[in-house]
């Protein structure tokens, strides 16, 4: 699952643009670094359930975040910041406990396409919450990506729920939770880019949900196999590849040139997909990514 490019620092941004074409291929790195963390969650999801995966993720990912942050030595949020901190923590949980939970029961491609609903799903709440004018690109991307969804949904509701159609709609449903939750996480991240560093953002978002998961992960524990171990590894380094490469990208390029570079991530999804989970993606499934991803590109016509 992407990450939010809200975490860039403003002012980075704001920058002269020097390479273009390593911006570009950071944006596609992360595109890649983002799938292959899904692809490595889902290759050991049979084993544990969706708690324990994410406290998996995020443990890892804070063994990088911690080394990192003591390499730059970033200052922590002021008492008054940690109030955010804890709400975007919240939704960042809700938002990968139900994405990787549709990770066991869905094909990753599909995952992948229905997540795309994110970026229309912050147009929303930026709407509400920061009470931005809505316009005829808004409500024709909500459409093109719902439409995008209904085709996905379509068979599983006419097939009359057959077995396992159960599962798969709640995965469905988990994904388009996760979204809309994900959203939630970059609405708050534009705030917290404005007053922390990236370095403190990465070490507060890996440690603090892995302190909130301890307990309900414990509560469930399976014993950790020890040949799931590398797979974890790779997912803690991919994710934070992945933030790393998706910062620069938006510190050095225009946010609209970059923006695009996040839907390169469907081809690497079918790729891994096919090589790891011998999942063909369907032509439903292409049709329902390209309704979401033209509905996302209608919100840079804003």
């Amino acid at each position: 699952m992407s990450v939010s490019p809200s975490t860039a620092l403003p002012a980075a941004r704001a920058a002269a643009v020097h390479r273009p074409g390593l911006a570009l291929l950071a944006g596609a790195v992360a595109a890649a670094s983002f799938i292959s963390m899904d692809a490595a969650i889902k290759f050991i999801s049979p084993r544990y359930d969706a708690v324990q995966l994410s406290f998996f993720r995020f443990a890892s990912g804070a063994v990088f975040a911690v080394l990192l942050w003591l390499w730059q030595r970033s200052p922590l949020p002021e008492r008054a910041a940690w109030r955010l901190h804890f709400w975007r923590s919240g939704l960042l949980l809700v938002s990968l406990v139900t994405y990787f939970h549709a990770l066991t029961v869905l094909p990753l491609a599909m995952t992948v396409a229905i997540s795309y609903l994110a970026p229309i799903f912050v147009s929303l709440l930026a709407m509400l919450v920061l009470h931005e004018r809505p316009s005829r690109w808004i409500w024709l991307a909500l459409a093109a990506g719902l439409g995008g969804v209904g085709v996905t949904l379509w068979p599983e509701l006419g097939a009359g729920v057959p077995s396992g159609g159960s599962g798969r709609l709640l995965g469905i449903a988990s994904v388009g939770l996760s979204a809309l939750a994900f959203s939630g996480v970059m609405v708050l991240a534009r705030r917290q880019a404005q007053h922390d560093s990236l370095w403190t953002i990465l070490l507060i978002q890996n440690l603090l949900p892995m302190l909130l998961l301890a307990l309900p992960a414990g509560l469930s524990w399976k014993p950790l196999q020890a040949a799931d171990l590398l797979p974890i590894v790779l997912a803690g380094t991919c994710a934070t590849i992945g933030l790393l490469s998706l910062t620069y990208a938006f510190t050095h390029l225009e946010a609209s040139r970059v923006a695009p570079l996040e839907y390169t991530s469907f081809v690497w999804a079918s790729g891994l997909g096919y090589l790891l989970f011998d999942e063909v993606p369907s032509a439903r499934t292409g049709v329902s990514a390209a309704l979401i991803v033209a509905g996302c590109l209608l919100l840079m016509r804003r």
